[in-house]
């Protein structure tokens, strides 16, 4: 495989097996997910008690599969607000199921599953997370009209019906764009690719800080968000 590129392979109805047979896994922990926003249980994490939020915007994969494309961690608890990108190729255990990745605890919790996942890999509680869905992140993208990015590595993507030939260096990207990045980026060298997560923490960041409350999954309350959203504003 080149250096930074992606070619389609017959994975795909594979792997949709395999997250078939953990359905009910994901249907628990979409439930739990759902209890912890708020949305279908109490308020949320306060805003007097934010420190540090996990945010991840998720995205289809190489083979279709919605995935924790971009996880970041915002230390909003002192004067200036510190963004931290995590890898989403991170090693993590996803109890039931097969998958390894940071990227794959996605689809098994949504960004509470994250949160875990990251909490078991490092140790300590869970960190109050924010998540983008993919029709989150889409709409947030287009409602940027473009976003500017620095690759670290030229990058030819091919999806299965458009190519994508992406040159090294800064440059505005379209939605469509943006995702063949996503599926690039697991074909991108190791040190290409934690320099792309590192460019990916501050995207995500902005497009959070830009997207009502109503359109995230979040254990935050409505207040902690919109403090997190004021931090966000004025992140580097």
């Amino acid at each position: 495989m080149a250096r930074g590129s992606y070619t389609p392979e017959a994975a795909r109805a594979a792997r949709a097996v395999r997250f078939a047979v953990v359905a009910l896994v994901v249907l628990i922990a979409v439930a739990a997910a759902l209890y912890l926003t708020g949305r279908l249980g109490p308020t949320g994490v306060a805003a007097e008690d934010l420190s540090r939020v996990l945010l991840v915007a998720a995205a289809p994969d190489e083979t279709g599969d919605v995935v924790a494309q971009i996880i970041a961690i915002a230390d909003v608890s002192g004067s200036a607000t510190t963004l931290e990108a995590v890898s989403p190729a991170a090693s993590v255990t996803i109890p039931g199921t097969t998958y390894g990745t940071l990227a794959d605890a996605y689809p098994f919790g949504g960004g509470a599953g994250v949160a875990s996942a990251l909490a078991r890999a490092r140790g300590g509680d869970s960190l109050p997370y924010v998540a983008l869905n993919a029709a989150a992140l889409t709409a947030a993208l287009e409602e940027a009209g473009g976003v500017r990015i620095t690759l670290p590595a030229p990058m030819s993507v091919f999806d299965g019906e458009n190519l994508f030939t992406l040159s090294a260096g800064a440059q505005t990207l379209d939605p469509a764009e943006v995702g063949a990045v996503f599926k690039g980026a697991p074909y991108l060298e190791a040190r290409d690719r934690t320099e792309l997560d590192a460019e990916l923490a501050p995207l995500v960041a902005a497009l959070v800080a830009d997207t009502g409350f109503e359109a995230v999954e979040t254990d935050l309350s409505a207040e902690a968000y919109a403090a997190l959203q004021s931090a966000l504003a004025v992140a580097p």
